[in-house]
């Protein structure tokens, strides 16, 4: 049996030809902060791995047991890492399981992420960690394999309560997945508590936004009545229940959308209010088209008291008087300056639909606020006059983050979606251009990031994240995954993305004392800073670009805490 200690960044994969990992001797941390590293083990054979003491014995008892003990001075919690088919059917690790029992096949690493969470109240200093590896007998004492020691150096440096607040970071949620994924009844006691647990989950991240659905099916799905690859049911519903009076009058029913307000009004997320569904709403293909008299087909159902059908909104003037109530009832509870009305990357040929869309709500509320995705240059010069806060794709940042930073200060962000093929947040991206993303933000003058999916997950995403690979690189979809104790999982990714929040913090801090020094800082780590210059095309980056190893962004984050103290 081989062990290894290696950076946290490190990404396992099945592939023949992986290089042997570097490996560490020691991990740092900051308070109110973490240290972290995995724990890689192998011998080329099916093992079965235990954390702790536990006495778990595999199916088949002649695979061979191992028992992996953690002592140290810091609080410590590990976690097995699942793994998932990627590109060119090669396996990533990347999901960080409940289990604390499994057993890994011969093709791939162990993989144990090891994470001591360090509070304001650790001293700073450096603390010794022995991890021991025993070979368990069902009928025997252990026998010791190997032990393996490591350092994790605590800074003085503490980042404060509040660090997150300024990095506005969207990440869309996708709640009518949550609820079928887990088989309970849509926005039922048992989704509701799925859905504490994904806005924690978010806040400890620093998610500003909520995603709110208005209106049914804004996305139709993502094609998945078309695509079938693999399985997905990807419908998201309204959470606006709507009825029809037997005299014709349209009411509204918003205790539903109230509780899952509170749901992460409670956990701190309360920024930003993403009201899907109203605006801009997709029309793919071979998809039913409610008729209706309005510029683009908005689809709203309702119940009719009368005859006791649902049916669906068809008239202007009852729609019109539906937006009015949401509207209305955003101002009841005092958070309408928060609201945002989004559309999602509409296309050229939409230009005049958009405009003729927007002006009918306008001319119900000219006070409303809206936010478009933008993944079309021309587009997006035609649209931005109407937008208040415009959230560009990667590609349009690297091309015109300087003037968008001018017109519109305050109230940009870029994202990242099914391209570019890098810096990227898919399974098979280094994760380390997860953790870049905070120093991009920064780059591009924008105040933060938006990816578009958390929890997309088809239907078997237990397992399998793969839905129309063609499109959408697997891992586009979701950046957690469903696990099988109930709960949500999860992800390195996650991690990384929380360590990149964490250097944009540092970057603004060491800005504040050494402008000029930080300038020359960040243009050496990113080696070319003329965005411009960074991508091929629309989708494809210049490939000598963003291949920073774990010990630049080590260097990095040392010599900005060192601006820092000065």
């Amino acid at each position: 049996m081989k062990a290894w200690l290696v950076h946290e960044s490190y990404k396992a994969a099945t592939t023949p030809f992986a290089e042997v990992p570097a490996e560490l001797s020691t991990v740092k941390g900051c308070k109110n902060s973490f240290a972290a590293c995995q724990l890689l083990l192998h011998d080329g054979k099916r093992n079965h791995f235990v954390l702790g003491r536990e006495f778990a014995i595999p199916d088949e008892i002649e695979i061979p047991m191992y028992r992996i003990e953690i002592t140290s001075e810091l609080p410590v919690t590990s976690q097995f890492v699942g793994y998932y088919t990627g590109q060119q059917e090669i396996d990533f690790a990347d999901k960080l399981l409940d289990q604390t029992a499994k057993t890994y096949p011969g093709d791939r690493m162990a993989t144990v992420y090891l994470e001591f969470p360090l509070d304001q109240s650790i001293a700073a200093g450096s603390y010794p960690v022995e991890i021991t590896i025993y070979r368990a007998q069902l009928a025997g004492a252990d026998s010791l394999v190997l032990s393996k020691k490591i350092t994790v150096e605590v800074s003085a440096f503490e980042f404060p309560a509040d660090y997150r607040d300024g990095f506005n970071l969207d990440v869309w949620q996708q709640p009518s997945i949550l609820a079928r994924t887990y088989d309970v009844p849509l926005w039922s006691e048992q989704h509701f508590c799925l859905l504490e647990e994904m806005a924690a989950s978010l806040a400890k991240i620093g998610q500003k936004a909520i995603t709110v659905i208005a209106g049914e099916i804004p996305w139709k799905g993502w094609f998945n009545y078309i695509v079938k690859d693999y399985p997905a049911n990807l419908y998201e519903y309204s959470m606006i229940n709507v009825n029809k009076t037997d005299s014709g009058a349209i009411t509204c029913d918003f205790s539903v959308l109230d509780r899952y307000l509170n749901c992460f009004f409670q956990a701190g997320i309360d920024q930003e209010i993403d009201v899907f569904g109203l605006l801009g709403v997709w029309q793919p293909p071979f998809f039913p088209v409610v008729p209706i008299d309005y510029p683009e087909a908005l689809v709203v159902r309702y119940l009719d008291e009368a005859t006791g059908k649902m049916m669906f909104i068809q008239q202007k003037a009852d729609l019109q008087n539906y937006i009015r109530q949401v509207f209305a009832h955003f101002k009841e509870l005092g958070v309408w300056k928060k609201v945002r009305i989004v559309s999602d990357e509409p296309k050229k040929h939409q230009i005049n639909l958009f405009k003729e869309s927007l002006a009918e709500l306008k001319a119900i509320d000219e006070t409303l606020q809206v936010k478009v995705a933008f993944d079309k240059e021309d587009v997006l010069t035609e649209l931005l006059p109407l937008v208040d806060y415009p959230v560009t794709s990667y590609y349009c940042t690297c091309n015109h983050y300087q003037e968008l930073s001018q017109s519109h200060s305050g109230k940009t962000q870029y994202y990242v979606c099914n391209y570019p093929d890098k810096p990227n947040t898919f399974l098979h991206s280094p994760l380390l251009e997860t953790r870049v993303q905070g120093i991009l933000a920064h780059h591009f003058k924008t105040d933060g990031l938006l990816r578009w999916a958390y929890n997309c997950w088809p239907e078997n995403a237990r397992e399998d994240i793969r839905y129309n690979t063609s499109s959408l690189p697997i891992g586009d979809m979701c950046l957690i995954y469903p696990a099988y104790s109930g709960h949500l999982a999860l992800s390195l990714r996650y991690k990384q993305l929380q360590r990149g929040i964490e250097d944009f913090y540092l970057v603004k801090q060491a800005e504040r004392q050494q402008p000029e020094q930080t300038a020359d800082l960040l243009d050496t780590f990113l080696t070319n800073p003329n965005s411009q210059e960074w991508m091929v095309d629309s989708h494809q980056s210049q490939p000598d670009l963003f291949l920073q190893t774990a010990s630049d962004y080590e260097a990095l984050r040392d010599a900005l805490l060192t601006i820092i103290a000065k």
